[in-house]
């Protein structure tokens, strides 16, 4: 071996030619998988529009069709005087979520666990849960308890029917028995994110299944803290550590090579800075600490993000564009990527395109006309969201403003990552983001 390929082996040993270029990502043009090269420009103008009107710092959108990356465009800031770039890393928040289930789902296939399984078959603090129920006005006590008309399955937490809450939603959708469930989430020390350093997901589990729902399993649909017990039921079924498990199983053979738990210290330069917009002009860094709105606790800082373990599996992953398009990509494909196969046919129409909420609505994120698979919200039909998106096109967010859709019928994957709060703000962009993307569609 001569004396520059040794040099060469050692800056990759140590990251520093580790990440990919644009180049390294086989970018095809467009009208080679049916998408107008000409119609795709509007995206440009659209997101570098954004930057200019400083609404966002930056972002990186991707659009795949039939298996190749069409288009892949960056713009802005990734951090002040750090120009955004394709392999920029950024927090995908609540996009960890569809990994945690993919992790479920091939323990379901390996005879290890039942979607119908109580969860405290194997968490033995589920059992004997209770239903907080508000006592009418006037009573000595504010609220009763009642026996669960049935356990809560694993299903329930994959599909969001599990009766456990998010507590910083709370403002969002407020009445009396959320309210009441939610204080004694407080009480007990329940938060959202991951801003416990000095413990484990299994200790947060424990206290959280010990507290009332907020409803009976199965009868009401309502983002919570399921993923978060999915990444700790992994765990326990398969005897590793949770982000082991996900880095061995998931993020190594679909060759993730930039998605991380914890990213290491090699990788921080490529990190995206978090930016507070008024979506009016105003835009500014956030602060290198924690942040902390209500409830919610997430980790923005350098430092949060380096090391912890505490393995959150509703918001715990950092990754890039295109090592989530190869995530995405492998759904698509019935759960196969480049000869590797991590989850049969079936189980990836069971995940993707089964409705498992009945005729309750997955509104938040979206309008009505949005239904509940295992891991992803499902588009059911386009009365109600005019405006983007396709009848069985599966998608979810992250609440840094990262979010992406996986259309079946046009083989066709859209990503967006920027790294914006307040969160809400980004759902107009998102829109156009999708109406561009499925405008460009040219066959």
């Amino acid at each position: 071996m001569n004396k520059l390929l040794v040099a060469l082996c050692l800056l990759c040993s140590f990251g520093i030619l580790s990440h990919a270029s644009a180049a390294d990502y086989k970018i095809v043009k467009p009208e080679k998988v049916g998408l107008s090269s000409e119609r795709l420009k509007n995206m440009d103008r659209l997101i570098d529009g954004y930057v200019a009107e400083k609404k966002i710092g930056g972002a990186v959108v991707l659009v795949a069709r039939k298996g190749k990356i069409a288009y892949l465009h960056e713009s802005g800031l990734a951090d002040v005087g750090k120009p955004m770039r394709t392999d920029t890393i950024f927090r995908i928040v609540s996009m960890t979520k569809p990994i945690t289930s993919a992790a479920i789902m091939m323990l379901y296939e390996e005879g290890k666990l039942l979607l119908s399984d109580p969860v405290a078959k194997y968490i033995p603090e589920f059992r004997n849960q209770k239903v907080l129920v508000p006592n009418p006005a006037g009573a000595d006590f504010p609220y009763r308890l009642e026996p669960v008309k049935r356990e809560v399955q694993i299903r329930d937490l994959l599909a969001h029917t599990s009766g456990i809450l998010y507590l910083f939603l709370n403002d969002v959708y407020p009445n009396p028995a959320r309210n009441m469930v939610v204080d004694l989430y407080k009480e007990a020390g329940i938060t959202d994110g991951f801003c416990r350093p000095n413990e484990t997901i299994g200790d947060m589990v424990k206290r959280l299944a010990r507290l009332p729902l907020y409803a009976h399993p199965g009868e009401v649909w309502d983002y919570g803290l399921n993923s978060d017990i999915l990444g700790y039921l992994v765990e326990v079924v398969s005897g590793m550590r949770f982000d082991k498990f996900v880095v061995e199983r998931i993020f190594k053979p679909l060759k993730m090579n930039d998605s991380h738990f914890y990213i290491p210290k090699e990788k921080l330069p490529r990190l995206a800075a978090v930016w507070k917009s008024d979506w009016k002009g105003h835009l500014e860094r956030a602060k290198p600490e924690p942040i902390i709105s209500g409830d919610l606790c997430l980790n923005p800082g350098d430092a949060e993000a380096l090391y912890g373990k505490y393995l959150a599996g509703g918001a715990n992953v950092l990754s890039t564009p295109y090592d989530y398009f190869r995530f995405a990509q492998m759904f698509l494909n019935g759960g196969e990527l480049d000869g590797v196969r991590l989850l049969s046919r079936k189980t990836v129409a069971l995940m993707a395109a089964t409705n498992h909420i009945g005729e309750h609505e997955a509104e938040f994120l979206h309008s009505k006309g949005w239904k509940f698979g295992l891991g992803f919200a499902i588009q059911a039909d386009r009365e109600h969201p005019v405006d983007s998106g396709a009848v069985g096109a599966y998608e979810w967010a992250g609440i840094y403003s990262t979010r992406f859709s996986v259309d079946p019928k046009d083989e066709k994957i859209t990503i967006f990552m920027s790294q914006t709060n307040p969160f809400g703000h980004h759902f107009e962009l998102w829109d156009k983001v999708l109406v561009i993307s499925a405008s460009a569609v040219a066959d």
